[in-house]
């Protein structure tokens, strides 16, 4: 808000703040890679397995190289050691595609591509992170029109997410 900007959309466990937020939608963090790399290095069945992988890091991500999952024998915690890190989402995405190894990426990231066939998820009986999806502006007493206006309008985009 200190640069000027009027709203912002976040993605992220926000910590209480002094900032007004709005959650707008969910999106949770999917592990998956594409087919052609499974076919070539096997695909996991368990959590632990993800250590024997090409695993792709997307290095921004809050548990940075401590991946954890809800499973069905509760929670599973691992440390990944990336064949590549990236603070890019699409740059980790891009090298999935390419079939250089395993991403947890949010579902609004691999949504498409998993419904195309182009990435798998992978072990789907465990989850890991889910993230809110957050329009966030400085104060409710002086919400200019145009502001109004916007927050309105991301809170009718995001209604119906496209991504799971």
């Amino acid at each position: 808000m200190e640069e000027g900007y009027d709203l912002a959309v976040r993605i992220a466990q926000l910590p209480s703040s002094s900032l007004v937020t709005r959650k707008l939608a969910t999106t949770r963090l999917v592990l998956c890679a594409s087919p052609e790399y499974l076919r070539g290095h096997g695909t996991p069945v368990h959590p632990a397995e993800i250590e024997n992988h090409a695993v792709l890091s997307y290095s921004l991500l809050s548990m940075g190289e401590h991946w954890t999952f809800e499973g069905p024998q509760g929670r599973v915690s691992l440390k990944v050691t990336p064949r590549m890190r990236s603070n890019s989402g699409d740059t980790c995405c891009a090298a999935a595609l390419q079939d250089q190894g395993i991403v947890l990426q949010p579902s609004f990231m691999v949504g498409t591509h998993l419904r195309s066939g182009a990435l798998v998820e992978l072990l789907p009986q465990y989850r890991s992170m889910e993230l809110g999806v957050y329009a966030v502006y400085a104060s409710r007493k002086h919400v200019t029109p145009k502001v109004r206006v916007l927050i309105d309008f991301v809170v009718e985009a995001f209604r119906s997410p496209t991504w799971e």
